[in-house]
């Protein structure tokens, strides 16, 4: 009987997955995904005396493909695992201790050059023991393991991503979900139901479409570096985040779910050059922040916790699904006071 071993599947946001690994038939080294999300999937394995990385491998939930053909290569292999990005809540990862090189379209790299050089990122990589004689699957799960309903929780959750009234994401045909199909059908113009494959497909799609066209989206039309972080009410609390790093003539998306009209938001965005950084004008309202990478809950006392205090304008929201902003020099204005320790 073969050994089992799970995984955590880490996320950049919110939820975990799990992995399991189990004995597989002589056709080579099998992935299947039995989570609600898309997966793309990279795998490195040893060839000759280099280690090659190889990605992205698209998985529909409820897809199994063989991603290492037979003869398994002996010894260890590696893998990581990331979600679809049209999935609202953030981009979820499967990842372990090796950095192996990676592109952000499909590449085949040698894995452990220097990334940076290449132009590549790194990702951390999962070991997998190719020992077993028949190599192993792995099956991608999330704690709630939906296992064959997986397909259809996939359909729940792009359905949620499409913004339909979808409840819960379970793996069960109930009422809502089958409403939920037939209007995105109909407002999609399609003449019928897809199969679930081609349905899968389509939603992602249209997903995409949709979170590029809600939220909130911030652009740089100034002539220097703009630092930028945003601040709202919610969840009966405040809640500031930081940093995005916008070189001129760039865009980001600070936020992509709609924004709702019963909360508020404010920007906080610096103008950086060699003299200092100028802060936004008509920025009057105080929150935290720090001087790395953060997500903080509440807007006082932010000395005592370790924070620096920095000043934030209000944002208009815009009448339609997205609100943009474009940041022009003279949005900015006089050297800004914001102080980090340096101790």
């Amino acid at each position: 009987m073969s050994t089992v071993r799970q995984f955590f599947l880490g996320l950049i946001i919110a939820a975990s997955i799990w992995i399991t690994g189990s004995a597989v038939q002589a056709s080579g080294q099998e992935f299947c995904n039995e989570t609600s999300y898309v997966l793309y999937t990279a795998i490195a394995f040893p060839e000759q005396t280099s280690l090659v990385a190889k990605g992205w491998t698209r998985l529909r939930p409820g897809q199994c493909k063989i991603l290492l053909p037979a003869p398994v290569p002996p010894g260890e292999y590696f893998v990581f695992a990331r979600s679809s990005s049209v999935h609202r809540g953030g981009i979820r990862q499967w990842s372990g201790p090796t950095s192996i090189c990676v592109d952000e379209k499909n590449f085949s790299v040698s894995g452990l050059a220097n990334c940076e050089s290449l132009g590549l990122e790194s990702r951390n990589f999962r070991i997998i023991d190719g020992n077993s004689p028949e190599g192993r699957r792995t099956v991608f799960k999330e704690p709630n393991d939906h296992g064959k309903r997986a397909l259809l929780a996939g359909l729940q959750r792009l359905l949620k991503d499409n913004g339909l009234n979808v409840r819960k994401v379970d793996g069960y045909n109930g009422r809502r979900t089958r409403l939920a199909i037939r209007k995105y059908v109909k407002t999609s113009g399609l003449n019928k139901r897809p199969p679930d494959s081609e349905l899968i497909d389509l939603l992602e799609k249209s997903a995409g479409v949709l979170k590029k066209n809600t939220g909130l989206k911030l652009c740089n039309n100034a002539d220097d570096t703009v630092w930028a972080a945003y601040a709202r009410w919610r969840n009966k609390q405040w809640e500031s985040r930081g940093w995005w790093t916008l070189t001129p003539k760039t865009c980001v998306q600070l936020i992509n779910v709609p924004l709702q009209k019963r909360e508020k938001y404010y920007l906080y965005a610096g103008l950086s050059h060699t003299e200092g950084e100028e802060p936004l004008l008509d920025a009057g309202e105080t929150f935290c922040v720090s001087e790395v990478k953060f997500s903080i809950l509440g807007r006082h006392d932010c000395k005592s916790r370790g924070y620096v205090e920095a000043k934030f304008r209000k944002i208009e929201l815009a009448k339609g699904s997205l609100t943009e902003i474009n940041l022009e020099t003279k949005d900015f204005s006089g050297p800004d006071d914001l102080k980090f320790n340096e101790d």
